[in-house]
């Protein structure tokens, strides 16, 4: 979420291109775009099968594809080398001016809602980078709809039921999965976990108000090795399914660490999204109070993460760690046998704070390695920004108990 003009700027110069000739040469890739509503690839990711639900709303209390508030998936002909244009459309960009604010905005909406809107905030956007917005809103506004296809695919492994008495005719009793209707649920969810956290920051003008949680959430990941190539918005993050009750889903096993928390409850390519964040951050050669509190919001997502899977290992029998070689202060954090000591003594917290430093380091190299992109050298400086970040989020969690 934030500035259309700084995600374009930020994408065009990682491929040393100006905005005009980034978009240019991704705007060839239109023909491949259909908007869909529902998507073979989600059953099986070599499934060429899509279309587009465009029904009016029923308003019987059922939640369909044509009652949802967004509408829009695209379905990328050739896989994830040509989704960069269709990334875009779908990313939800904010109006507010601060990075805070950006966070905080409820209504933010994507780029192709405020095309299909005229915005005038997307025309300031675009026309800021000296490109044309008319010609572009044009494209946009014709990329193809995804018609009933003529055929079905062996691969979806659709179910029909024989219609009594009618030789030949059968019920379809299993159907595409409703893309949009689960990245709608995904985001629902997390603007729930915003409100959480606005709620729970005390510089927040929303601190201390209340808000919903959702325990024993379903990640659920489509596409093996490369989730792009199921559609453009299944993002690494995967997607977030309610628990079905009953039966209660059953968690997955948790892999207990052995040595380091960070390094084995955490695998650094799970954040490759966000590391690509901070490696674009680093790059840039800005250096002012939205940068800064850009990079720190990028540092609050890894540290989510961590919070996350810190609280599944502090719900084990107590007394877990006694098997492991810990250090002391991870094994006081991560052990509810120490709860008490947790909140007595927080000597523990500072050097947690620096394994957590340590280890996104040494996560951005290997990004970087894989990337096959220079690594930028972080000094000693920017490691203590990082740990204070875990810091202050630790500090506070002990004193509300």
């Amino acid at each position: 979420m934030g500035s259309i003009a700084t995600y374009i700027a930020d994408k065009a110069a990682k491929k040393k291109q100006t905005p005009a000739e980034w978009l240019d040469g991704n705007l060839k890739n239109f023909d491949r775009y259909w908007v869909s509503s529902h998507i073979g690839r989600y059953t099986h990711p070599d499934v060429a099968v899509h279309l587009h639900d465009d029904s009016a709303p029923v308003g019987e209390g059922y939640l369909t594809t044509a009652d949802a508030a967004v509408k829009q998936d695209i379905f990328v002909d050739g896989g994830s080398a040509f989704m960069t244009i269709a990334s875009f459309l779908v990313s939800r960009f904010s109006q507010k001016e601060t990075i805070a604010e950006q966070k905080a905005d409820l209504e933010s909406k994507t780029a192709w809602q405020y095309f299909h809107e005229d915005s005038p905030f997307i025309r300031r956007e675009i026309e800021s980078l000296g490109v044309e917005y008319e010609p572009l809103r044009e494209k946009v506004l014709h990329i193809q709809i995804s018609k009933l296809p003529e055929k079905s695919d062996a691969r979806l492994k659709q179910v029909y039921f024989p219609i009594p008495d009618r030789d030949g005719e059968y019920h379809l009793l299993s159907i595409l999965p409703p893309s949009i209707l689960m990245l709608e649920l995904t985001n629902r969810i997390r603007m729930t976990f915003q409100i959480q956290r606005m709620c729970r920051d005390k510089k927040s003008e929303y601190y201390g108000g209340t808000y919903q949680t959702f325990p024993d959430l379903t990640v659920v990941l489509f596409g093996g090795a490369n989730v792009q190539n199921v559609s453009v918005r299944n993002s690494s993050l995967g997607m977030q399914v309610l628990p079905s009750l009953p039966p209660c889903l059953t968690g997955r096993k948790i892999k207990l660490p052995k040595r380091n928390f960070f390094s084995d409850s955490l695998y650094w390519r799970r954040f490759s999204d966000t590391l690509s964040d901070l490696d674009a951050l680093f790059r840039d050669q800005r250096h002012n109070l939205a940068m800064r509190k850009r990079r720190e919001n990028i540092i609050l997502d890894f540290v989510e993460a961590i919070l996350y899977e810190a609280n599944r290992l502090q719900n084990l029998p107590a007394g877990w760690s006694k098997e492991t070689e810990l250090s002391d202060e991870q094994a006081t954090w991560l052990d509810e046998a120490y709860g008490s000591q947790r909140q007595a003594d927080t000597d523990w917290i500072w050097p947690v704070c620096l394994d957590f430093s340590r280890w996104l380091v040494n996560a951005y190299g290997r990004f970087c390695g894989i990337e096959k992109r220079k690594e930028i050298s972080l000094s000693n400086a920017e490691l203590h920004s990082f740990a204070a970040t875990l810091e202050s989020v630790l500090k506070q969690e002990v004193r509300e108990g």
